[in-house]
């Protein structure tokens, strides 16, 4: 792949732009090392300190690992950091609907796997149902000993056990990242609740849905829950 030399103003966003380019062409693999800086300040026709902010930049999201005194490496799916999602669910109402749109995706999708694809595999069945439940027995001890911060947990694992079943590590990692943006949609989507105990009574009647094993029926019921919440959020953020 031919590299250009930078010549425009934004050379960091340019050297950025292209060492990703090479990096999804396939020039660059997992686990390669990167040139020496000088070598690339060359590559590049930039300066030495553009090429150390690129690093910066590429080491605090992920992208690279320094293994001192060996050098710089370029790292697997695995140790890329979540940032810009996380700020994607802190800037704004439209970005908060857009990420309750993915964990509709995923947990969807985690049903699909559990009552179509994985249809015939009762050990995965009955292990995914007693996660459920158990999950749903924390939220009523967690109701009966005033304890928020279990519930908000409980409600949070619930559904993370569906997209488990997907067996999919982006889909596992972008749910530990939507961990605290969770807690936060379940926290405000439950203050308008009456009886605290519809919580797992809801839960229960999500959980009924997939022992019925109707995949649409399960996903429907999972759908609507998900949209509540997201209307719920929605009118909070237009009235606060």
């Amino acid at each position: 792949m031919e590299i250009k030399p930078v010549k425009q103003k934004t050379v960091v966003y340019q050297v950025a732009e292209q060492l990703k380019k090479l990096i999804v062409s396939g020039t660059m693999k997992p686990s390669d090392k990167f040139p020496s800086e000088m070598k690339l300040a060359e590559m590049f026709g930039v300066g030495r300190s553009t090429i150390r902010e690129v690093m910066k930049i590429f080491q605090y999201i992920g992208i690279v690992e320094v293994h001192n005194p060996k050098g710089t490496f370029l790292s697997d799916s695995s140790n890329i950091s979540s940032e810009s999602l996380e700020w994607a669910m802190i800037l704004g109402e439209k970005d908060i609907s857009e990420v309750i749109e993915l964990r509709l995706v995923m947990e969807t999708q985690g049903l699909w796997y559990l009552l179509d694809y994985h249809k015939n595999d009762n050990a995965l069945r009955e292990k995914t149902l007693r996660a459920l439940k158990d999950q749903i027995d924390k939220m009523r001890r967690a109701i009966a000993t005033s304890s928020v911060e279990m519930r908000l947990d409980a409600d949070y694992f619930f559904h993370g056990h569906l997209i488990r079943v997907c067996e999919n590590r982006i889909f596992d990692n972008l749910y530990e990242t939507m961990r605290e943006f969770m807690r936060m949609e379940i926290k405000f989507a439950q203050q308008d609740i009456a009886t605290l105990s519809e919580i797992p009574d809801h839960h229960e009647a999500l959980l009924a849905s997939i022992v019925d094993g109707d995949l649409h029926n399960a996903s429907t019921a999972f759908r609507r829950h998900i949209r509540n919440i997201d209307h719920l959020l929605e009118s909070k953020l237009h009235t606060d």
